[in-house]
């Protein structure tokens, strides 16, 4: 059948489609079985397949538009739960009371520290260095300090001890004998 023929026959049937005898023959052509068969092969999958992308990604993003937001923000207040104003306002009385106990408990520390460098006879203005977290701490450090001290202490009455003869620095102290020659060397130290 020559191609001039197909078109004069589509043209026929465009014409007259809503003929009865046109209409039922047409009919005959096209029934959902037909129609099943031809969405189910390769052509009619090449026609749907776009038109059934569209429709899925227009569909996933209305539901991300109208959902997703909300099972995030479910999500991240499961795992991070948002916190009473009445939580954060007794952390706050925690954090403040556990303040104010540690200070309390820093000043007697302090206290208790000065009243044993003045029964030692240790320099006072150094207390704050010795002071720890707890008594015990602050015990350790200061019986170090002491035997830092005692051992500094005997390191100068050794070498204080090792020059038995004094040379006085000008010569009008050279008649100093005796627990004066003693007494002088002392008061070189103590300068």
């Amino acid at each position: 059948m020559p191609v001039e023929n197909i078109a004069e026959i589509q043209a026929y049937i465009e014409a007259n489609k809503d003929k009865p005898e046109v209409s039922s023959y047409i009919g005959g052509f096209i029934t959902s079985d037909r129609v099943n068969q031809f969405l189910e092969g390769e052509d009619g999958k090449k026609i749907l397949q776009p038109r059934l992308d569209t429709y899925h990604s227009k569909g996933l993003e209305s539901w991300k538009t109208n959902n997703l937001n909300k099972l995030v923000d479910e999500e991240v207040n499961k795992r991070f739960p948002k916190a009473d104003p009445r939580d954060i306002a007794l952390a706050k009385i925690t954090s403040d009371f556990e303040a104010m106990k540690n200070e309390a408990s820093r000043k007697d520390l302090t206290n208790k520290a000065l009243k044993t460098a003045q029964e030692k006879k240790l320099p006072t203005d150094l207390i704050d260095y010795f002071v720890g977290n707890d008594e015990e701490t602050t015990n350790k450090n200061l019986e170090k300090f002491i035997a830092t001290m005692a051992a500094h202490d005997e390191a100068i009455k050794t070498e204080f001890a090792k020059g038995n003869s004094y040379t006085p620095p000008n010569g009008d102290k050279s008649a100093l004998v005796g627990d004066e020659k003693a007494r002088a060397e002392i008061s070189k130290y103590m300068k």
